[in-house]
């Protein structure tokens, strides 16, 4: 026998003293267990324990199921779950048991409304359908990282900053959701996979998560209703973000927070309403979100957005509540549940396509983004951006004087911050000078680079390039990245390390 956490059990040892009563019925179990049903309530009690059981009355049950393994028994407090190898007859016995709860119920005044409470929550947990909003969240993820694989610079592009936020980039508290987090591959399956640079492993967490928690919230609450609660979650994460003074936060789990504040909150307000098999050990659960926000959150506070996590979890929890008890009419979104629905829906719409001219690197909208970085604070969380902008700028072949400017102060701003020990941001401030029209410039900061890594041919062709002795046109395809992007910061394993003073935030 199973039971939560949240509800304790009886001894073998109060069995006969509880068994006593005139009025008393026993379920027996294995190993000289029972549940005993009592006048007002029913005791589980399994033989080797010493903690007796409180009493369970009748009206706090909520939902009686019978599964192929177990009998779940939900009630207002908490979830009990007896395997069915724990009964006398595995077969039978679960089912007699829930019977005979069924019937003490049916017997008590006001049973028989409390027994149709229970047949109703059986109809919503027969309920068909898909979750269409938590997939659709999930492919939206997927589609991000996508993107992210194809072109690098994505990431900068999405990701969430208050900085630009505030500067007009309001695409990004939109994209900022659906992008990751990339963890380079390990050298031993780069030998075996070489085309594998880059592992996923942040999707994949905040999928799980999403997965496991998001069915659990759509199934009682509907896709109309969900669609609302991750919408606050969305807005709670990154009010979280910009009150707990986040500079870079990319990723899902601010919404998977939601839906953990969501789920909490039908189990502490509307538990009487759900159906057994969508619950989670109250207890359990409980300790598992404190130790994400006491504890997980604080030791690594250089890679979560813990003001991101929190922010998450109180949009979901108090949307959820807002929206009241899950039912089979509530199902069915009242007129302005629709209206915030599309209105949340319009505002993906919106915040993807605000982002579609940088994503396309349009000079006019690089130009524009390269402005407001310069109008920033310099600071080391930057430079990452910064070499991109400038590298984006440089080599798009139709800047703008102003744009070319705007790109050689940027990449000097990246390789001050970087200390001058990035091969890569060196390139793109030789680049950007000369594009500019600063050969000698060019010529001296990529012989830095050369000095940096000299096994790196890639550095001594481009001095080739800016000297004259490669056509000024004919640009060496930059290391590790094999496309457009340019200067990759990321890919170059042999570079001297230097350790930035604000560590990147994922979420």
């Amino acid at each position: 026998m199973v039971p939560d956490m949240d509800l304790p059990i009886a001894s073998a040892e109060s069995t006969q003293e509880a068994g006593s009563c005139d009025d008393s019925e026993r379920v027996a179990l294995a190993s000289g267990g029972a549940i005993l049903l009592e006048a007002d309530g029913f005791r589980l009690i399994a033989s080797g324990r010493s903690k007796r059981s409180v009493l369970h009355a009748y009206d706090s049950i909520s939902h009686l199921y019978v599964t192929d393994r177990a009998l779940l028994i939900g009630t207002i407090p908490g979830l009990l779950s007896v395997r069915a190898a724990h009964f006398t007859d595995p077969k039978q016995g679960p089912e007699h048991a829930r019977d005979a709860l069924r019937a003490r119920m049916a017997s008590t005044p006001g049973g028989i409304e409390r027994i149709q409470a229970l047949d109703e929550v059986d109809r919503l947990g027969r309920r068909e359908g898909p979750t269409w909003m938590i997939w659709a969240t999930v492919v939206l993820c997927l589609i991000g990282t996508g993107f992210q694989l194809k072109d690098p610079s994505v990431r900068e592009i999405g990701a969430f900053l208050p900085d630009l936020f505030g500067r007009g980039e309001y695409w990004r508290a939109v994209t900022a959701h659906f992008l990751h987090a990339l963890t380079p591959a390990p050298l031993l399956l780069r030998s075996f996979a070489p085309s594998i640079m880059v592992l996923p492993i942040h999707l994949a967490v905040n999928i799980a998560g999403m997965l496991v928690l998001g069915h659990l919230v759509e199934r009682p609450m509907g896709s109309w209703r969900t669609s609302i609660v991750v919408a606050f979650s969305a807005i709670g994460t990154i009010g979280g973000i910009i009150f707990a003074g986040h500079v870079n936060v990319v990723g899902a789990s601010g919404l998977v927070a939601g839906l953990a504040g969501a789920m909490l909150a039908l189990e502490l307000h509307y538990s009487r309403w759900l159906p057994s098999f969508w619950r989670l050990p109250r207890r359990l659960f409980v300790a598992v979100i404190l130790l994400q926000f006491l504890l997980i959150d604080q030791l690594f506070s250089g890679l979560l957005a813990g003001g991101a996590h929190l922010g998450g979890f109180v949009g979901g929890y108090g949307s959820t509540w807002l929206l009241g008890r899950p039912s089979l009419e509530s199902i069915e979104p009242t007129a302005v549940q629709k209206l915030g629905s599309y209105s949340a829906a319009a505002l993906v719409v919106i915040g993807f396509i605000g982002a579609i001219p940088l994503a396309r690197h349009d000079m006019g909208a690089l130009e524009r983004h390269a402005f407001r970085l310069m109008n920033t604070q310099s600071s080391i969380y930057l430079y990452e951006y910064d070499n991109a902008a400038a590298w984006l700028i440089a080599t798009g072949g139709d800047a703008s004087n102003e744009g070319l400017h705007l790109a050689v102060a940027l990449a000097d701003r990246a390789v001050t911050n970087t200390q001058r020990l990035h091969p890569g941001v060196l390139d793109t401030l030789a680049e950007a000078l000369f594009q500019s029209g600063d050969r000698f410039g060019a010529v001296l900061t990529i012989e830095e680079a050369i000095r940096l890594q000299p096994q790196e041919p890639y550095f001594f062709e481009q001095w080739r390039r800016f000297t004259g002795d490669r056509a000024p046109d004919d640009r060496p395809p930059p290391p590790g990245s094999g496309g457009e992007w340019g200067s990759p910061v990321e890919e170059e394993p042999e570079a001297p390390a230097f350790a930035p003073d604000t560590s990147r935030i994922t979420i």
